[in-house]
């Protein structure tokens, strides 16, 4: 069986993602947590591929 090609991207967060991240857990809200977490990771993932597609 051949193996994928497996690419790699670095995710970083911006200060006002990270900020914000923080804030929901002071406020112990995991499905706001879990709801922004995956918002901004799938924003930079599809801005990563289209720069990569380009």
């Amino acid at each position: 069986m051949a193996k994928d090609n497996i690419e790699r991207t670095m995710i970083v967060l911006e200060e006002t993602e990270v900020r914000e991240a923080l804030d929901l857990t002071r406020r112990n809200e995991p499905q706001e947590i879990f709801r922004f977490v995956t918002q901004v990771i799938a924003k930079k993932v599809e801005s990563a591929l289209r720069r990569r597609c380009a």
